[in-house]
C-alpha cells in the first residue's frame, strides 16, 4: 500500500525561517516520513539553498524548483513578490498579507503538477488556494501555531483559512481552550489540540562542544567567550516581537533584578527596532552583567548556550506552545516561563511535585523578578533541587514530547478525513 502524500503549505522550513515555524515545520516533516509522504511548498523568499535540485518548471507567474531534503519534496516559488528577501515584509499588515495572498495564487497555478492525497496547512499561508483544493475534493487539515490578532488584516485571513478547513488542530492545549477559547467554541467538532515536540537527539548536553565538562566549566566557558565572568547564568532566545513575547517585560524586570544580583544575563533576539535599541541601552547599562545578540543564532550555536545557562526566561504575554522551555529543558536549562498557553502546558512548576521550572504572572514586570530572585537563591542555597528540576525536565521532553506522537495523531486525523472526503460526511 502507497504512503499518502501530504501537501504542507508553509512560509517557513529548514534555514527559510525567521523563528519556531520553521523548526516545527521541519522537525514534522521528518517525522511523518515514517508514516506519509511529506510534500513542503514554499515561497522562496530569495534563499539560496543549499539542498538537491530535482526540477525547475517555469509558470506564467511563477517558477517552481523542486528540491529533495533529507528525504522530504520540497518545492520553492518564485517571482517578483515571492522572492522578497524578508519572509514577512514591512509593513507587516499590509507587505506581508500580500505576499500570502501571492504564495496561494502561485498555489493554485502549479498545483496540477503536485500528486497529492490532502493538504495539511500551516497557518493561514495557503488559505488563497483553499477553493481550488476543495474543488479538486482534496481535504484540509489546518494546524494553528499562531493567531495574529495584533494585525486586522492578517487575522481576517486567518477566519477564512478557519471557516474553511475540513479540521482544526492547535499546537497548545490552555491556548486553544483558555486563550482562544471563545473564538475556537464556535468549531466544536472540528477542532481539537496536537502538541509540537522537541528533538531530545539534537536538544542535548551530549551535543555541545564542552559536554566533556563539568556544567559549572562550560558554564565559565561559553561567558568568557561572550565577554563576561563566571555568574549564575539568565538566558533569553527569541524573536524581539512586541506583541507577543514579553521582551520589554524581560527587559525591565531584569533591571531591577541586576541591581540586586550578581547574576550574568545573555540576550539573543531581533525583529523590532525599539525594543533591539532598548536591549543596547540594558547592555549599556550593565556591560559587566549582560551580553546582548540582536541577531538569529544557528541552532547548534543557540544549543551551546542552553547547555551552559541556568535559567532561561521565556516571558511570553502569549505562546501557543513555545519550542524555547523545551529547548532550555532537553539541554537541562530550567525555564522561567510566564504563565500562559504552551509554557503553561509544558513547565511543571516549582514547588509541585516534579518540577521542570518556575512559572509567574504574565505581562508582570515585578513578578518576573520576584520569580528570577527566587531562582537565584534557590540556586546559591539548595543546587541540589536546581539539579533534580534539570533531570526532570530532560524527563518530561524525553517521555511526553516527542514529535513521533504529534506525527502518529496528525496521520490518525489524516486517515480520518479522508475516509469521510471519500463517504461525503464531516468528521
Amino acid at each position: 500500500m502507497r504512503k499518502l502524500n501530504v501537501l504542507m503549505p508553509t512560509m517557513e522550513y529548514d534555514m527559510i525561517k525567521v523563528g519556531g515555524l520553521s523548526a516545527a515545520l521541519t522537525s514534522i516533516a521528518k517525522g511523518m516520513k515514517k508514516y506519509a509522504n511529506p510534500k513542503i511548498i514554499a515561497p522562496k523568499s530569495g534563499f539560496e539553498v543549499p539542498w538537491k535540485k530535482v526540477d525547475e518548471i517555469e509558470y506564467r507567474n511563477v517558477t517552481m524548483e523542486i528540491y529533495e531534503h533529507m528525504g522530504v519534496n520540497v518545492s520553492l516559488l518564485s517571482n517578483e513578490v515571492l522572492n522578497c528577501p524578508e519572509i514577512y515584509p514591512e509593513p507587516m499588515d499590509i507587505k506581508t498579507p500580500e505576499k500570502i495572498d501571492e504564495f496561494g495564487k502561485a498555489i493554485t497555478e502549479v498545483i496540477d503538477d503536485i500528486d497529492f492525497d490532502l493538504v495539511h496547512m500551516h497557518d493561514l499561508f495557503g488559505y488563497k488556494a483553499m477553493p481550488k483544493f476543495k474543488e479538486m475534493n482534496k481535504p484540509i487539515l489546518l494546524t494553528i501555531h499562531r493567531l495574529h490578532r495584533e494585525f486586522p488584516n492578517w487575522f481576517k485571513r486567518e477566519l477564512f483559512a478557519i471557516d474553511n478547513a475540513d479540521f482544526i488542530t492547535v499546537v497548545g492545549k490552555s491556548y486553544y481552550k483558555e486563550d482562544e477559547g471563545e473564538l475556537f467554541s464556535r468549531y466544536a467538532g472540528k477542532v481539537t489540540h496536537v502538541y509540537n515536540g522537541i528533538d531530545t537527539e539534537f536538544w542535548s548536553e551530549k551535543n555541545c562542544r564542552y559536554s566533556n565538562l563539568s556544567r559549572a566549566e562550560r558554564r565559565k566557558r561559553i561567558l568568557e567567550e561572550n565577554g563576561l565572568e563566571d555568574g549564575v547564568f539568565f538566558l533569553y532566545v527569541g524573536r524581539f516581537d512586541p506583541a507577543q513575547k514579553g521582551v520589554d517585560i524581560m527587559l525591565s524586570a531584569g533591571q531591577e533584578f541586576l541591581k540586586e544580583k550578581d547574576a550574568r544575563m545573555i540576550i539573543v533576539g531581533f525583529g523590532d527596532k525599539k525594543l533591539e535599541k532598548l536591549s543596547k541601552k540594558f547592555e549599556a547599562k550593565y556591560p559587566s552583567k549582560v551580553k546582548v545578540i540582536n541577531s538569529l543564532l544557528p541552532e547548534a550555536e543557540a544549543r551551546e548556550l542552553y547547555c551552559a545557562a541556568d535559567f532561561a526566561v521565556v516571558p511570553s504575554l502569549f505562546e501557543p506552545f513555545g519550542l524555547v522551555q523545551l529547548e532550555a529543558m532537553a539541554c537541562g536549562c530550567v525555564p522561567i516561563g510566564s504563565k500562559t498557553g504552551g509554557i503553561k502546558d509544558t513547565v511543571v512548576p516549582y514547588p509541585r511535585d516534579g518540577a521542570t521550572g518556575f512559572l509567574f504572572e504574565k505581562g508582570k514586570v515585578e513578578a518576573l523578578n520576584e520569580t528570577m530572585k527566587k531562582a537565584f537563591e534557590i540556586y546559591c542555597k539548595n543546587i541540589n533541587l536546581i539539579e533534580q528540576m534539570r533531570r526532570n525536565g530532560r524527563k518530561r521532553c524525553e517521555g511526553v514530547f516527542q514529535w513521533d506522537s504529534s506525527c502518529k495523531k496528525y496521520f490518525k486525523i489524516y486517515t480520518k478525513l479522508l475516509a469521510s472526503k471519500s463517504v461525503g460526511v464531516r468528521m
